[in-house]
């Protein structure tokens, strides 16, 4: 009988409750319990409903923004790199839809997409990284003007050299004649098979599209590429653009937006072959491109 009556009691109790919710909810009573917190729920609310309106404004106006720069980007990027054999290298971890973004401007700008190549699964594993050593030392003797012995640094520019059959800026002319024609195509293969690089290897490079993934990868690719003669732009998200790939001797293109990171990297790809090395922010756009 006890437990039925705390049972009736809890209801009410409940009923009780709920109803002074509804009541509390609007009307003189709850202006009369509440007084000025009332008044604070009100303008809170308020301020909430048009912080609401401004996001929904916000995203408005940025779809209309990245849908102007759809249909405005051939004209913008025209003839910015006609006949440029650009190499776009993709390192782990890097965003399938930036390089996708990325192949989709070059030819409006009247690029060659020379190559698209990457790492491969295998380059940051730590399972194969006794093999990657072993590796290292054996391509060591075909790489052209490198003098280190870091295992890590060796084949990034094996894959470099693999990639592009270059020689890093102010290699000695007979010791690239000594290698053999075939030295890039050799390297490339060993990483390929390795599974430490795949894609279709460029046979001419005049510029580098690096895009961001893993942060040593990328540093270690920045820092190879860096040392050749074609200029380098590494893009990514501005969490990916870390110290260590914001250098001066590459550009590089921060973006949360590819559809305008796009155009951006395009038109800084221009930029690096006439000397200079930019470092765009966010929603930041080359004075080349003539529009802000």
């Amino acid at each position: 009988m006890s437990d039925a009556r705390t049972r009736l009691v809890s209801t009410a109790a409940g009923i009780a409750v709920l109803a002074t919710g509804v009541v509390l909810g609007s009307g003189p009573l709850r202006a009369a319990l509440l007084g000025e917190t009332g008044d604070r729920i009100d303008t809170l609310e308020a301020e909430v409903a048009s912080q609401q309106e401004r996001a929904d404004d916000a995203e408005t106006r940025a779809a209309t923004a990245a849908g102007y720069v759809d249909t405005t980007a051939p004209t913008l990027l025209i003839d910015l790199l006609p006949g440029t054999a650009v190499v776009v290298v993709a390192a782990p971890g890097a965003p399938a839809d930036v390089v996708e973004a990325l192949e989709s401007r070059l030819p409006l700008a009247g690029a060659e997409e020379a190559g698209a190549v990457a790492l491969g699964d295998a380059w940051d594993d730590d399972a194969t990284s006794e093999f990657r050593a072993a590796l290292a030392e054996q391509v060591s003797s075909s790489l052209v003007g490198v003098d280190t012995a870091d295992p890590a640094a060796v084949l990034a520019h094996a894959f470099v050299q693999g990639a592009t059959g270059t020689a890093p800026t102010g290699a000695d002319r007979g010791d690239v004649g000594d290698a053999g024609t075939d030295r890039g195509a050799v390297l490339w293969d060993l990483l390929a098979q390795a599974d430490l690089a795949e894609g279709d290897a460029a046979t001419r490079a005049d510029a580098i599209l690096l895009v961001a993934g893993r942060k040593d990868a990328t540093a270690a690719l920045a820092d190879a590429f860096a040392a050749y003669d074609a200029p380098v732009t590494v893009v990514g998200a501005p969490a990916a653009i870390t110290a260590q790939t914001r250098r001066d001797d590459v550009a590089t293109v921060a973006s949360s937006d590819w559809t305008l990171g796009s155009v951006t990297a395009v038109a800084t790809v221009s930029e690096t072959l006439a000397g200079i090395l930019p470092h765009y922010g966010d929603g930041d756009v080359p004075a080349v491109l003539g529009v802000s």
